[in-house]
C-alpha cells in the first residue's frame, strides 16, 4: 500500500533543530570565560517562573491497527521552579501541542477492483515534564553549565478514520476517539546566563531521549537530540528595604 501523508505544521523539526542547536553551539565556548567572573549580582531568591520554546517531540501513540504514529511539539512551555540549594534546582512546566495528518494513496484489490485509500489523523496533546537542573560548578558566576534531566508524562487525544473506496463503495476500516498516555525521559546540558538579579537566559541541549512506550516502527519520529531556548525570571516573596 503506498500512502502519501501530509502533516500541516507550519515550522518543521529539521529547521528548529538546525536553529536552535546553532544557538547553542554559538553561546558555549564563552563558558569558560564567564568561569574566571564572579556575579555581583547573585540572588538568594528560591523561586522562579519562566518561558521558552523548544523542538522536542513527544509522542501520541495509537493503536497497531491505526498503522502510524504521531508527535506533538509544543513549541513554547511554560514552568515555575524552585532551588533546593545553589547548585540544584527543580522545575515543572507545562506545553500544548497538536497535528492533523491527511494521507491517501492505493488501497487493496478486491473484486478485481484496486481501493482507494484516505486516512485522517488529529491529535492534540498536554507535555507536563519534571525537570532537574545541577551543576558541579560555583553558583555564582554568571554564565554557568548545568546537567539536566527530566521526566514528561504525555497526556494526548486521538481522533483517526481510515476508509477504502471502490468506485461508489466506501468501507470503514475505522473511525475512532480515545486517550492516550506515554512517559517520556531527557538528559543534557544547560547553558545558563544572569543576566540581572531578577533574569536568566538559559540554551538546553537534549542529548539522551527515551520513550518507555516505543514503538520499533516509531522510531524515526524521535531522533532523541533537540535543543530550546527561554528566560527565567527570580520571584521575590519579601518586600525590598
Amino acid at each position: 500500500m503506498f500512502i502519501s501523508i501530509k502533516h500541516n505544521v507550519p515550522i518543521t523539526i529539521a529547521q528548529m533543530k538546525t536553529n536552535l542547536l546553532a544557538l547553542l553551539l554559538l553561546l558555549s565556548p564563552f563558558a569558560v570565560v564567564a568561569q574566571q567572573t564572579s556575579n555581583p549580582d547573585s540572588t538568594e531568591n528560591k523561586f522562579f517562573v519562566g518561558i521558552g520554546v523548544s523542538n522536542t517531540p513527544y509522542p501520541i501513540m495509537g493503536e497497531l491497527k491505526h498503522e502510524s504514529f504521531s508527535a506533538i511539539m509544543p513549541i513554547v512551555n511554560a514552568h515555575f521552579g524552585y532551588r533546593l540549594n545553589k547548585r540544584t534546582a527543580v522545575q515543572m512546566g507545562v506545553g500544548y501541542g497538536a497535528d492533523e495528518i491527511n494521507g491517501h494513496g492505493t488501497g487493496s484489490l478486491r473484486d478485481g477492483v484496486l481501493g482507494k485509500f484516505y486516512k485522517y489523523q488529529r491529535i492534540r496533546g498536554v507535555v507536563t515534564p519534571l525537570t532537574l537542573k545541577w551543576t558541579p560548578f560555583n553558583p555564582y558566576k554568571r554564565l554557568q553549565v548545568y546537567a539536566n534531566a527530566s521526566l514528561a508524562p504525555v497526556f494526548g487525544h486521538m481522533k483517526t478514520r481510515a476508509t477504502e473506496t471502490y468506485d461508489e463503495d466506501v468501507v470503514v476500516l475505522y473511525d475512532e476517539k480515545f486517550y492516550t498516555f506515554d512517559l517520556v525521559a531527557t538528559a543534557g546540558l544547560t547553558l545558563n546566563y544572569r543576566l540581572s538579579k531578577r533574569i536568566d537566559l538559559y540554551a538546553d541541549g537534549i542529548l539522551f531521549y527515551k520513550n518507555f512506550f516505543f514503538e520499533p516502527r516509531s522510531s524515526s519520529l524521535y531522533e532523541g537530540k533537540s535543543a530550546g531556548i527561554g528566560l527565567n525570571y527570580n520571584l521575590s516573596l519579601r518586600r525590598e528595604k
